[in-house]
């Protein structure tokens, strides 16, 4: 069953700047694969909430966290303002 859910803050700690940094990543990676921004959209935050739901069930993480994923849309939308901008 679901272990958790984590209840922490919003404080840009070292998880939640790998959040943001990695979710920024993979938007470009999968635009790089795709050359579709909608879809790289989609598969980058499907990517985040899936992870997410691992640290739920898992035993060696703290568990899920909302936190984390709005950490992952703001990469998503960081990367996305910048790709339509540049």
């Amino acid at each position: 069953m679901f272990k958790t859910i984590t209840n922490d803050s919003l404080d840009f700690t070292m998880d939640k700047q790998a959040h943001l940094y990695v979710s920024f990543g993979l938007y470009y990676f999968f635009y790089t694969y795709t050359d579709d921004m909608i879809l790289s959209i989609c598969l980058t935050f499907l990517t985040g909430f899936v992870y997410e739901l691992f640290q739920g069930f898992s035993k060696r993480h703290t568990g899920f966290s909302f936190i984390d994923m709005v950490y992952n849309v703001i990469g998503i939308m960081i990367a996305y303002v910048l790709h339509c901008i540049l």
